[in-house]
């Protein structure tokens, strides 16, 4: 299989340059020389980020560029999918925007879609030929790092809210752990204010609390959280997330180590990995 690798560029099989035009448009062109050699029945997997309607675009130009040069299978490998959170109709006057993304890369057929973690059922639902790919190998993977700096850990799994909870018990089950905890929180949708953490758990007394989600964007749930975890007896509260997007900054208070991929964008000052290994 060849790749033609978005994220990556440098790694990629098919040779291509990308630019933007001055009104804004994406563009591709690929090398014809980085072609020779490679059958068109062999498929080809794209590998890229959608965090904006550039990177949709750009999806879809690639696609029609192979295509035309007659590949018959391109399979997408998504490290980011942009509107995956928006996955119904929040409230009245707003969009299905997950829907719409849908049908959007329906129309370009691809022979297989890959999502690293989206966000819920609803995206492979929506999608045709598409598959979730689990967070569970990078969960394990961050705990690995942590042990082997603190290998007398006691440790246990937290979901910070209704919506993580049925994914952190397949990845409990995964881990081969029993102790998790579940976490609520009331959200204000019209406003998006955080209020009333609560927990079904009592004790946390000598325990360190991993919160594992999807997306970290401003860190209000992870913080207000990581509070009421140490206000349990918490020793300390790590956040493993798969996608960072950090729109107010690494340092979340009352979390004490971040663990996040590169699947929306490099981040510094955290543990980051690179998400390829895992699509």
């Amino acid at each position: 299989m060849s790749t033609l690798n978005l994220i990556y560029p440098e790694r990629s099989d098919i040779r291509f340059k990308t630019m933007v035009f001055p009104d804004g448009q994406p563009h591709i062109k690929i090398d014809m020389n980085s072609l020779q050699g490679i059958s068109r029945q062999e498929p080809v997997q794209l590998i890229t980020r959608i965090d904006n309607a550039n990177d949709l675009m750009l999806t879809l130009f690639i696609k029609n560029t192979l295509d035309y040069l007659e590949f018959e299978t391109v399979e997408l490998y998504v490290s980011y999918l942009m509107a995956a959170r928006m996955d119904r109709v929040m409230l009245d006057g707003e969009p299905f925007s997950l829907k719409i993304i849908a049908a959007i890369l329906n129309q370009a057929q691809f022979k297989k879609v890959k999502i690293f973690d989206p966000h819920s059922e609803v995206a492979t639902a929506l999608i045709n030929r598409s598959y979730a790919v689990t967070n569970h190998q990078f969960v394990k993977d961050a705990l690995a790092d942590y042990f082997q700096k603190y290998p007398t850990t006691v440790y246990c799994l937290v979901s910070p809210d209704a919506g993580a909870l049925k994914k952190i018990h397949k990845l409990a089950q995964f881990l081969q752990t029993d102790n998790v905890v579940e976490c609520m929180k009331e959200r204000d949708v019209k406003t998006g204010a955080l209020t009333n953490f609560k927990t079904t758990t009592d004790n946390l007394q000598g325990q360190t609390c991993f919160i594992v989600d999807d997306i970290c964007d401003g860190g209000g749930t992870f913080a207000g959280t990581a509070k009421m975890l140490k206000e349990k007896g918490a020793v300390k509260v790590n956040l493993i997330v798969s996608h960072g997007i950090f729109s107010k900054g690494t340092k979340i208070e009352f979390v004490d180590a971040v663990y996040t991929t590169d699947s929306f964008r490099k981040v510094e000052g955290v543990e980051c990995v690179e998400v390829e290994k895992y699509l």
